[in-house]
């Protein structure tokens, strides 16, 4: 009897569509978690299954997918980047948003997943069916507790559910990182071992457990080495050979047609598990129009103008292969040159000013979407431009994200004196992702860009050049997918987040054509003009934007705003002021007010 399943997730409900050949079974039979007892659940496989469909809330939507950049340095954009704006007080209560990172101090996503890791062997099911789902609920914990380690530090670990009675875990002290990463670790191996290696699209496989395994180790191995912590090592080769083992024998490769100035915008666009965009696709949210089941994405691209800034458009190479600011006159281009002879990527990811409107998005003459010039387009989906209409996937996991940790990881090992990293290192990993747009391959001799070498001041050894352009790769690849401020964070970059957002540059004031068809289009005024230029759009100095040099350069999209990143407080959020008065065991992260 075969079976179908489509799983289709919006917010934190999840709609199970069942299809069957012949009979309905009690697979749709579904129990509130709140009237869950040991006793009447977790009897057979299908319970284990049910139970374990309510988890997948956790996996991160196309919106929080791609509009989370809004928070890094690649975006300058309201809401501002609520460390550098200086608008994280300490919170007053549990619930207060610190919606920037999509976590909070609340634990009962955690209760859910223990009380299934203490309940499921109690199943009459064939052990790899029981494994297979204790791993996937492991799989979750390990997720939750990563972004708690990312979010706050040392975290308490609590490896079973805790009842109002518990005074002793309930009241417990903060436990070390090094602990939660070692558990976290931990989940992930048994489920990289046990959870199934295919299985119905958007549900948890061992693929995605090792691409986990992979980030975790990426991030925290890194993040120990530039914050001068110990032990960093081993978590970058855990993440090199986890890399390793989805590319060797994942079976997974990157999405491409052939056709290098459509493929990468069109990965994003994918709708439905049979798109041939899945061949890169580990682990997405998916969504439906038929159903249907949509999301705001391009509703929140529109109503946000997501702005990217100057510092990262500067990222794109040439066509050739050559840094953009190694160009004579890079740094007072108008941007109807900018995109000239550029990375492919950079106009399937951002609004070029030659084209007018996409979907509902006004283009970059007008500097009302996107204050910078430069307004992001990458998971846009033109087709579907009315507000909670998308039904693009949600990519959590790619496989190109894989090749960048592989590349990463192996090149930070080698200059550190532990392994190698050779030309063929790069050509299984970043050049893969070069031919996909069509872009030289880098090389391991490539000469140091000295305004990458600036930005990133904490890199230096015999692969300085190497590590650089990885870098450089990965921002470009991997923008608007929401792991800038995370690499920011583990680098010990957190600068710069205080940077100013620039945007586009402009000699002075005056009416200008952006777009080059010989028609004005944009105004930089002192003051509205008493007899405006018909389909001019003005901008008052001071008031509307600033520029960088006064009367000249790039735009400065909020002129008053002052972004501060204070080292090292905001690496980490501060724990709730209520946790703490409740939790005397509880201390405050270094910097925070208790």
């Amino acid at each position: 009897m075969k079976k179908i399943y489509i799983i289709v997730l919006s917010g934190v409900a999840i709609s199970i569509l069942s299809l069957y050949s012949c009979k309905k079974d009690s697979f749709l039979t579904r129990y509130p978690v709140s009237s869950i007892t040991a006793e009447s659940f977790f009897n057979n496989g299908t319970d284990l299954n049910t139970y374990c469909n309510g988890l997948y809330s956790y996996v991160y939507s196309s919106v929080a997918v791609g509009t989370n950049d809004q928070q890094s340095d690649n975006n300058e954009n309201r809401p501002f980047n609520l460390v550098a704006a200086g608008q994280i007080p300490v919170p007053a209560t549990a619930s207060t948003s610190v919606a920037w990172n999509g976590a909070t101090w609340n634990w009962s996503f955690l209760y859910q997943v223990n009380y299934f890791l203490e309940n499921y062997q109690k199943a009459v099911a064939p052990a790899a069916v029981v494994n297979h789902y204790a791993g996937v609920a492991r799989f979750f914990r390990a997720w939750f507790y990563f972004d708690k380690v990312k979010t706050y530090g040392d975290v308490p670990w609590y490896g079973r559910t805790i009842t109002t009675t518990d005074n002793a875990d309930l009241y417990k002290a903060r436990d070390p990182r090094a602990l939660i990463i070692d558990s976290v670790m931990a989940d992930l191996k048994y489920a990289a071992k046990y959870v199934n290696p295919t299985g119905p699209s958007g549900t948890i496989t061992k693929w995605a457990a090792l691409a986990l395994m992979a980030r975790v180790g990426l991030y925290e191995g890194t993040y120990r080495e530039y914050h001068g912590i110990t032990g960093w090592q081993p978590l970058l080769q855990t993440a090199d050979s986890a890399a390793l083992v989805v590319m060797q024998t994942g079976g997974f490769k990157l999405y491409s047609t052939g056709a290098p100035n459509v493929d990468y915008q069109n990965l994003f666009l994918t709708h439905s598990p049979s798109d041939a965009q899945n061949s890169e696709i580990i682990l997405a949210r998916w969504y439906s129009n038929s159903i249907p089941v949509h999301t705001a994405l391009d509703g929140d691209i529109y109503a946000y103008g997501l702005a990217l800034s100057k510092a990262f458009m500067n990222n794109y190479l040439t066509s050739n292969g050559t840094p953009f600011t190694s160009v004579p006159g890079y740094a007072t281009m108008m941007i109807k040159d900018e995109f000239t002879n550029r990375d492919p990527r950079m106009m399937q990811s951002v609004l070029p000013p030659t084209v007018l409107s996409y979907g509902n998005l006004v283009g970059t003459q007008t500097m009302t979407d996107a204050r910078t010039g430069y307004l992001q387009t990458k998971y846009y989906d033109p087709t579907t431009p009315s507000y909670n209409t998308n039904y693009n996937a949600g990519i959590n996991f790619r496989y190109g994200e894989i090749l960048l940790v592989y590349a990463e990881a192996k090149a930070e090992l080698a200059n550190a004196g532990t392994g190698t990293f050779t030309q063929a290192d790069l050509d299984m990993s970043v050049n893969l992702l070069r031919d996909r747009v069509g872009m030289p391959h880098m090389l391991m001799a490539v000469p140091i860009d000295p305004v990458l070498a600036a930005t990133y001041s904490n890199v230096s050894g015999s692969l300085q050049n190497v590590i650089l352009e990885i870098r450089r790769e990965r921002r470009v690849e991997l923008a608007c997918e929401g792991l800038r401020y995370d690499d920011l964070m583990r680098w010990k970059d957190g600068p710069l987040l205080a940077q100013p957002g620039f945007g586009m540059y402009f000699p002075g004031l005056g009416v200008y054509d952006l777009n080059g068809d010989g028609t004005p289009d944009i105004g930089l005024v002192t003051s509205l003009p008493a007899n405006p230029v018909a389909g001019v759009s003005y901008f008052v100095l001071g008031t509307d934007f600033g520029f960088s040099n006064g009367t000249s350069g790039n735009i400065v999209p909020n002129p008053g705003l002052v972004k501060t990143f204070i080292d090292p407080q905001d690496y980490l959020m501060p724990i709730p002021t209520q946790e703490l008065l409740l939790n005397t065991k509880l201390t405050q992260n270094p910097g925070w007010a208790k």
